[in-house]
């Protein structure tokens, strides 16, 4: 799949799992805090109930072994002292003082590995009466729902991811099929139209040794410059025709070939200096012939923008080898930098240049293919520079 639409569909793979991620964690949220208040209210309702003044005597009396899950209990008259209580060993007399002195009707504790709830209430017949339920098993319950939830929340986000995946593929085939058509058809065209423009080139070739008036030598002038234009053209369309499908990929010296590919365009660079700063050895894995394309793009360009000198540096980082090509020329403007690569883009300032406006789009489909990123950073009328990042082999 092109790199392009294999972008997209991850990104709707993404889109779809985040969506339902969001969604799913809502309506988990909603379940554990529904059943946690439930639990809650359960246990309140109970230490409410037995705060009744019958079952109250009860427990006062002795009886309290006679109710399920004891409870424990403090009460005190109108002017604060203890009349009886039944309270846990470890539990400080100071916490329970808090409790009471606070405005609060509830409130959780817990002590170790225990948790309890306490419960206060104003009677006029027996005043004060604190109640305090070992909640322990209630809020292990709720642990063990939250890892469940949890579970149930990875395992239905991968499922969905792969089913996203596969619907996103499915979704993204009329774009693909569309895609190889146009790029058969290029390719197609493309072979076609190379012979007869051979034919035409070397035509014109043959002409140019007859004898001939001034401006049949100036028709003829015109229309081998546009005939290789042309031929131009066609070898772009059909570099992109091939998007993807770069030739045998094997390491190769990126430093090397750099040198050697500057060296030669050196001789094409008149009135200005071509800087170099390579370090040694740094090998990256590729197709050498497109490699060199791409480093031709960049050069071109900066020839075709600039009128002063022009820097091309390779050196390594902890994350990758990078390849810059910078110049001191007009600039690209902020609202085109997003769309000089697109193709047959040509900006305002086109007539520096006589090219197809492919360049850039060809770098990038060779930079897609070698798994790399361009940067591009420009400000006008002060330069441009293209950073190519190659991943490590």
């Amino acid at each position: 799949m092109v790199p392009m639409l294999e972008t997209i569909r991850k990104r709707l793979t993404l889109l779809f799992s985040g969506t339902f991620l969001l969604l799913l964690i809502l309506i988990l949220l909603g379940v554990y805090f529904t059943t946690a208040r439930l639990l809650d209210q359960t246990e309140l309702n109970q230490l409410k109930s037995v705060s009744d003044r019958e079952l109250f005597e009860r427990i006062e009396h002795g009886e309290d072994r006679l109710i399920r899950d004891p409870i424990f209990f403090q009460i005190l008259d109108s002017d604060g002292a203890e009349r009886y209580a039944r309270l846990p060993d470890d539990l400080s007399k100071k916490t329970i003082d808090r409790f009471v002195s606070s405005d609060t009707e509830t409130q959780k504790l817990e002590l170790e590995d225990r948790h309890f709830l306490l419960y206060q209430r104003n009677t006029d017949e027996n005043g004060l009466i604190v109640l305090m339920k070992d909640i322990s098993a209630t809020e292990d319950t709720l642990q063990r729902l939250i890892a469940m939830l949890f579970g149930i929340t990875v395992l239905s986000t991968l499922v969905l991811m792969g089913i996203s995946y596969v619907l996103a593929g499915r979704s993204v085939l009329p774009v693909q099929q569309a895609f190889d058509r146009q790029r058969r058809f290029t390719s197609d065209a493309s072979h076609e139209l190379r012979t007869p423009l051979t034919i035409l080139y070397s035509g014109i070739e043959l002409l140019e040794t007859e004898p001939l008036s001034t401006e049949g030598k100036t028709i003829l002038s015109d229309l081998k410059a546009e005939t290789a234009s042309m031929q131009y053209l066609v070898s772009d369309l059909l570099l992109l025709a091939r998007e993807g499908h770069p030739g045998p990929m094997s390491s190769l010296d990126l430093s090397t070939l750099v040198t050697q590919t500057t060296d030669r365009f050196r001789h094409t660079v008149v009135g200005r200096t071509l800087h170099l700063d390579v370090a040694p050895g740094l090998l990256v894995k590729g197709d050498s012939n497109q490699l060199i394309r791409l480093l031709t793009i960049f050069l071109e360009n900066a020839v075709a923008y600039s009128d002063a000198d022009i820097e091309v540096t390779l050196q390594q980082t902890p994350s990758d080898v990078r390849l810059m090509i910078a110049d001191q020329g007009i600039g690209i403007p902020p609202e085109n930098q997003d769309k000089v690569f697109e193709r047959f883009f040509r900006g305002d300032h086109a007539r520096h240049g006589s090219g197809t406006g492919l360049g850039l789009a060809i770098a990038r489909s060779i930079a897609e293919a070698h798994g790399a990123t361009i940067l591009l950073e420009s400000t006008l009328h002060q330069g441009t520079r293209f950073t190519i990042l190659f991943p490590t082999p």
